[in-house]
């Protein structure tokens, strides 16, 4: 099975995009916990913020494993 251009096209830019989500989700957790204690953020608030995150995660690595034609 061979792709043409534009399929490979594709795949590397919904690779890139995954890796942004997933860069994007761990830098927000990485955040979100680091500085959570230090900035007075609302404890209700922070289960929103990793959820947020563990679905970005999600989205990059599904969009990163994925094989779009």
């Amino acid at each position: 099975m061979t792709l043409n251009a534009q399929e490979s096209r594709v795949n590397v830019l919904m690779r890139l995009v995954g890796v942004v989500f997933l860069v994007m989700g761990v830098a927000m957790t990485y955040l979100t916990y680091s500085e959570a204690s230090q900035a007075n953020i609302v404890p209700q608030i922070l289960p929103v913020f990793y959820l947020v995150s563990i679905l970005l995660v999600i989205v990059g690595l599904v969009a990163m494993l994925a094989n779009y034609k």
